[in-house]
């Protein structure tokens, strides 16, 4: 398990039927993450995550370990 750090950024998160959602990485590791939404109702438990820096895009595949109304835990599959 790797250490996890406070990230709040932007990101969005992408389905396999190209469905988007705007969230915030809360925190952030080798391993995984911690997002926030408005809702997680809808997001499916694999997606495609997009963190947008000034300079260059990372897509990472993403599984979700755990789920409450407004958060996500997600562990990182592989990159895109």
């Amino acid at each position: 398990m790797s250490p996890r750090r406070a990230f709040r950024f932007p990101a969005q998160v992408v389905s396999p039927d190209a469905i988007q959602w705007d969230g915030i990485i809360v925190n952030i590791s080798a391993s995984g993450a911690q997002l926030e939404f408005i809702s997680t109702t809808d997001i499916p438990n694999r997606f495609s995550l997009l963190i947008a820096g000034p300079k260059s895009q990372v897509k990472r595949m993403c599984e979700v370990v755990w789920r409450s109304d407004d958060r996500l835990g997600v562990r990182f599959l592989k990159d895109c």
